[in-house]
């Protein structure tokens, strides 16, 4: 049985060591590294497409918050308007 198990180890240790041996195991491991490439590219792409999102939401909140204070100077003027207009019909009343 040693002589049938001497051939088996120094076969085995051949292939697992040997150069067709080495080549799938550095297959092996620039497979995992382009998975790992590839999920870190598409957190990089998801994390970029935020970083979009969150510009364009800012630009559209400074431009809601300009246009609100617009609004805000139109009221008040108008608000003095009113009170200008309400005077002078109660001044034109009592003549």
């Amino acid at each position: 049985m040693n002589e049938n198990l001497t051939p088996i180890i120094i076969t085995t240790l051949t292939v697992l060591f040997g150069a067709g041996g080495w080549k799938f195991y550095e297959f092996l491991i620039k497979n995992k590294r382009e998975k790992e490439k590839e999920t870190l590219k598409e957190s990089t792409v998801y994390r970029d497409d935020l970083k979009a999102r969150i510009e364009k939401l800012e630009v559209d909140k400074d431009e809601c918050t300009d246009s609100l204070m617009d609004v805000k100077i139109k009221l008040s003027a108008l608000e003095v308007k009113v009170e200008f207009l309400e005077k002078e019909n109660d001044r034109l009343k009592y003549r």
